[in-house]
């Protein structure tokens, strides 16, 4: 099973506006809030600005849940 199947798989299964950190599409970091939700080839997504983002679920290949990292740094700076 290729990783962009299971990815997919795994998308299908998440309810809309669930929170993610960063969709990897090619290997490229791009930040999000939520997944929205999986319309055949195409995932929608809200970023940090509220706008919608739509990916071809083939290209996405990685997910990360939670907060993204610069969000952390950013956090970790201001408590210091």
């Amino acid at each position: 099973m290729n990783c962009q199947k299971s990815i997919v798989d795994l998308l299908k299964k998440l309810p809309p506006n669930y929170t993610l950190g960063t969709v990897y599409l090619n290997g490229a970091p791009v930040v999000v809030q939520k997944f929205m939700n999986l319309n055949d080839e195409l995932a929608y997504f809200v970023d940090e600005e509220g706008q919608v983002v739509i990916m071809d679920s083939g290209k996405i290949d990685g997910l990360s849940f939670g907060a993204a990292e610069e969000e952390e740094e950013e956090e970790e700076e201001a408590g210091q």
